[in-house]
């Protein structure tokens, strides 16, 4: 499994929905903010049972992992992470969140949303 080869929401089909993670975080953040960043589903829940669920959320910056919650078919396919922004210096550029989500039957998901460093 690779995250390169991770797909993402093409067709906006409830399959694709209940399988590409989406962020939903603030777009403009400012250096050394610790902000709120959730991840789950694009609309439509993903099944959560024996044998077909959701067995990790991934978060990167850029190529940099940042956060992993493996999950068991227990748990809700949703996670809330709390993220220090870049320091001083950055203002002006731009960071790139990368989520991932890893369905046991349907293989790796992502989804990428650009925050701007204030």
């Amino acid at each position: 499994m690779s995250c390169t080869e991770a797909k993402t929401l093409k067709e906006g089909n409830d399959f694709e929905k209940k399988h590409t993670p989406i962020i939903e975080c603030k777009d403009i953040v400012n250096p050394e903010e610790i902000f709120e960043v959730k991840i789950h589903t694009a609309g439509v829940e993903h099944p959560m049972e024996d044998g077909h669920f959701i067995q990790f959320i991934g978060l990167r910056i850029g190529d940099i992992p940042l956060a992993r919650a493996d999950l068991t078919q227990y748990a809700k396919p949703e996670m809330v992470f709390h993220i220090k922004a870049p320091s001083k210096g950055h203002e002006g550029s731009v960071m790139k969140l990368t989520a991932y989500m890893y369905c046991n039957l349907h293989g790796i998901w992502k989804y990428e949303k650009e925050i701007k460093i204030e």
